[in-house]
């Protein structure tokens, strides 16, 4: 009896992948036959190619998914070639493959519920905004975009369950990074800004200082100081593989992202990046003070990137000086401080009239101009964002949406810590290092968000995602310790 059910399942299964392949093959022709451009339908194969690799190997799928929302893949594709959205479509199809192994072979996922209830809490705040916003239609695609990045989050949750694939998502990252950051460099070196990369190198010309224009790199997104961030947060993975990779090439590779990453950071001439870029590499030296050789590799790649720093950069960085104590703050010779001045007063303005719900998900633009006459000192007539992520926050969903924000990072902060701590203790300092450079990512973040507003959220869900993994990596790593901590 037990042979017979056996080999029906065997069969049904064999039917239910016969079936699949079938499906796909037929969606394939089709696809081929009625689409005329080369490009997308290179994209097309590419999707099915990297759909059947996700099946075959979930943990490859997460890498593909890592490097494909750092590199804004997706997106790149529909802007700048009007190929299909890729990003969507691939992350159903992934939790599609992890069902489809949970229920085949029982590979039940482990770990995501936290992650899952966190994130379902956060979207019903934001979801209740809708029943009173000035805009509904607004917070409705803000609140559609963060359900998206939750599925993001459980994906990378359920699939990051050992040291092992941490420090293969580490080097997805970084050489989305190295990538990113070498195209940026070159573009620069060359003055080949007319040439965007396939749209992997975007920039634009902005005023700096006074009326001094110079290009602004922009990478994948098209935004300097978005761009710095993405960037910035992976400095800490790659000192951390600098200091603990034991593969002399990969370590090479390391200082090279470390190097394009930085450089990135300076050619986006962006004040928030270069205050949340001390504040990362601070904190790996906090961490982990290197030894002799390391910081001397450091220090080495330091100098050099100092020789091609350009000096509208410095000279910006002074206008920070008006901050510090003695300083003079002349708000009115610097549009860009005036500005984010008055978005900060107006976000401050708005949380006062509707301090426990907020004015609506995404409806800070809506009411910006309102609030902006009465502050009085940006004269732009056109729709603002709030330009701080945790005013913009307030401003949109209260102390509630504020509160439930915190408690997530809170929380997943808690545990990464605990874990590091457990880890140091039982002698596992190459995966507490990684866990500690992923804390101290989102740390960067989170500093660099006092700047900036939450326009491009998927960034800072992957990294919150790997974050939140963290037990599930420290719980496989510790699993021959008795006195493992229950961190979930």
């Amino acid at each position: 009896m037990s042979i017979r059910v056996t080999s029906v399942i065997s069969y049904g299964l064999q039917l239910l992948y016969g079936l699949v392949g079938l499906l796909i093959g037929v969606l394939a022709g089709y696809l081929v036959y009625t689409t005329p451009d080369t490009l997308k339908l290179f994209v097309i194969v590419i999707g099915f190619f990297a759909f059947a690799v996700s099946v075959a190997r979930l943990e490859w799928g997460l890498l593909l998914l890592a490097f494909m929302v750092y590199t804004n893949l997706s997106d790149i594709a529909i802007k700048f070639h009007g190929a299909p959205s890729v990003a969507k479509s691939f992350v159903v199809l992934l939790l599609f493959a992890i069902a489809m192994r949970w229920i085949v072979y029982s590979e039940q996922p482990r770990g995501w519920y936290r992650a899952a209830i966190s994130m379902a809490i956060y979207i019903l705040v934001t979801f209740a905004s809708v029943l009173y916003a000035a805009d509904p239609t607004r917070s409705l695609a803000a609140v559609e975009t963060l359900i998206k990045n939750a599925f993001i989050v459980i994906a990378v949750v359920i699939l990051l369950q050992s040291g092992v694939t941490l420090r293969r998502v580490v080097w997805a990252l970084l050489i989305a990074g190295i990538f990113l950051g070498t195209l940026t460099i070159f573009q620069y070196l060359t003055n080949t800004y007319n040439n965007n990369y396939f749209g992997f190198a975007q920039n634009n010309v902005a005023a700096l200082i006074g009326a001094s224009k110079t290009n602004r790199v922009g990478g994948p997104i098209g935004d300097p100081n978005y761009y710095a961030l993405i960037m910035l947060v992976l400095v800490p993975y790659a000192m951390d593989r600098i200091w603990n990779e034991r593969n002399r090439w990969l370590r090479l590779l390391a200082i090279w992202a470390f190097a394009v990453c930085v450089g990135a950071v300076v050619l986006t001439f962006s004040r928030s990046g270069f205050v949340a870029l001390v504040v990362v590499v601070g904190l790996m030296f906090l961490y982990h003070t290197p030894n002799l050789k390391n910081l001397l590799i450091i220090l080495l790649v330091s100098i050099i990137l100092l020789q091609f720093v350009p000096a509208q950069y410095t000279a910006r960085l002074e206008s920070l000086t008006s901050f510090l104590p003695g300083g003079s703050r002349n708000l009115r010779a610097d549009a860009a401080i005036r500005g984010r001045v008055s978005e900060l007063l107006v976000g401050l303005r708005m949380f006062q009239d509707h301090p426990v719900l907020g004015v609506g998900y995404d409806n800070y633009p809506v009411y910006y101009q309102e609030y902006s006459r009465q502050v009085g000192l940006d004269p732009r007539a056109t729709e603002r964002s709030a330009h701080n992520l945790y005013v913009e926050i307030l401003a949109e969903t209260g102390l509630v949406g504020l509160t439930v924000f915190s408690l997530i990072v809170f929380f997943t902060l808690r545990n990464l810590y605990w874990g590091v701590q457990e880890l140091r203790a039982r002698g596992e300092e190459d995966v507490a290092g990684m866990v500690a450079a992923v804390g101290v990512a989102v740390v960067g973040y989170l500093v660099a968000s006092m700047f900036i507003h939450d326009a491009y959220q998927r960034y800072f869900w992957l990294h919150l995602a790997i974050a939140m993994a963290a037990p599930n990596v420290v719980a496989a790593t510790m699993v021959n310790h008795r006195t493992y901590r229950d961190y979930v």
